[in-house]
């Protein structure tokens, strides 16, 4: 049966490149690329030789114009003559150049694979916001070094220097993409020099901002007075016990909390440094586990039996932070809007969601901790070479010390009392 259009437009690009005859013994195939390019071919032998003759490219060439050219292949080759001998002396039509537009859907499409999910979000919306906005349907190999300190310089005169900076890293990383698959011959985009300074001001500066004691205080109070879900409260109180990442705590499953050895295995598939992260709990947050436990399970309706919704079901979620929907847990984004937009009742500042992960590290060294020790309880990434790849202690017993300690602290100063980096009792064993 020969090939139709629905039959052509139904094949889907594999990892690698693909081909696929038409039934019937006529010798025409369909090779697919991992790009989803489809090129037309007419498999056939002469004078003893297998040969293969390139009718084109779908949907360039048809499915009906293939089969016209095909016939007149099988044409020249029952009269004796070899079908492919002219198409070799004539000249290849030179292949279509990829446009920006091009580079931007394959280099999304590889990152997809090798990068995190919030970096190919964020390079998504960069790429379509600044850089499609302004190149739209022009070659690749057309963009020159000129064209992209233009572009960079048109984000620069809005004053968004950060984003400026942001673009400028990643068309380095874009093109020297297209130059690795071949698509450009040399990447305009080598050594962009970032901004530092502007009117004598720095354009990006490493935040230090943390709560102080008394900021502390007033957060962990004012949870209660702002209308969010017993969820979100529950999370932000354990985002400043634990010190974790934000995501870490939005996307945490109640499975990875064992009770019985209050501790919390994040597996590296979740960690921004995809090493798997064992924190010791205290007791102030096995005390948060039981309110967020309690969030779990959905709220019984008032009349079961309306048909606009879905039968009330008892089981809890199997989030510890779920959302309202509870199939799904709360977002990252959430929890900063949580916190934005209620910062004058919480009394903390300009404090975001991430300030309470500093938070954490500064007052642990304030207590004395040490510093590598704190860097293993945040999961910070090893810098020598001796940890990257040699030193894999979890030193769970001196974590959970730390954590005690920092709990003991935490829990004074939301009381009020003299914080003080007292002796506490331990839980038993590791």
């Amino acid at each position: 049966m020969p090939f139709t259009d629905r039959q052509v437009n139904g094949l889907r690009p594999k990892k690698v490149r693909y081909e696929v005859r038409e039934p019937g013994r006529s010798g025409l195939c369909l090779r697919i690329s991992p790009h989803g390019e489809k090129t037309w071919a007419f498999r056939y032998r002469y004078a003893g030789d297998h040969k293969r003759l390139v009718f084109g490219a779908y949907p360039d060439v048809g499915v009906a114009d293939v089969h016209l050219k095909l016939a007149q292949a099988k044409k020249k080759l029952h009269a004796g003559h070899d079908p492919g001998a002219d198409a070799v002396l004539k000249p290849q039509p030179v292949r279509r150049q990829p446009t920006i537009d091009d580079l931007v859907s394959r280099y999304v499409e590889h990152a997809a694979k090798t990068m995190r999910q919030k970096t190919v979000k964020e390079d998504r919306r960069i790429l379509h916001t600044e850089v499609l906005a302004v190149w739209h349907g022009r070659m690749a190999k057309e963009i020159t070094r000129s064209d992209v300190m233009e572009l960079l310089k048109g984000i620069e005169d809005r004053g968004v220097y950060v984003m400026r900076n942001r673009t400028a890293g990643l068309l380095s990383r874009f093109f020297l993409f297209a130059l690795d698959e071949g698509l450009i011959d040399a990447s305009p985009a080598v050594q962009i020099r970032r901004l530092r300074k502007v009117s004598n001001e720095k354009v990006e500066r490493a935040r230090d901002r943390f709560l102080t004691k008394e900021e502390i205080q007033s957060f962990w109070h004012n949870l209660d007075d702002i209308p969010i879900t017993p969820s979100m409260r529950a999370a932000l109180k354990w985002a400043l016990i634990t010190g974790q990442r934000r995501g870490e705590v939005a996307g945490t499953p109640r499975a990875e909390i064992d009770d019985r050895s209050a501790l919390w295995t994040i597996p590296g598939a979740r960690t921004k440094n995809e090493q798997q992260q064992l924190l010791p709990l205290p007791d102030l947050a096995l005390q948060i586990l039981q309110e967020a436990d309690v969030a779990r399970v959905r709220r019984e309706p008032t009349r079961k039996k309306r048909k606009d919704r879905r039968p009330f079901d008892p089981t809890p979620s199997l989030w510890l932070f779920p959302s309202k929907r509870y199939g799904r847990p709360i977002s990252a984004e959430a929890m900063t809007c949580a916190i934005v937009r209620h910062r004058t009742v919480l009394g903390i500042g300009d404090a975001t969601v991430h300030d309470l992960r500093r938070t954490v590290a500064t007052w642990m060294g304030e207590m004395g901790i040490a510093k590598d020790l704190i860097a293993s309880i945040l999961n910070h990434s090893p810098k020598g070479v001796t940890d990257v790849h040699y030193n894999k202690a979890t030193m769970l017993s001196q974590k959970r010390k730390a954590v005690e300690r920092w709990a003991a602290w935490l829990e004074r100063v939301i009381a009020g009392q003299p914080a003080r980096g007292e002796v506490v009792k331990l839980r038993g064993g590791a």
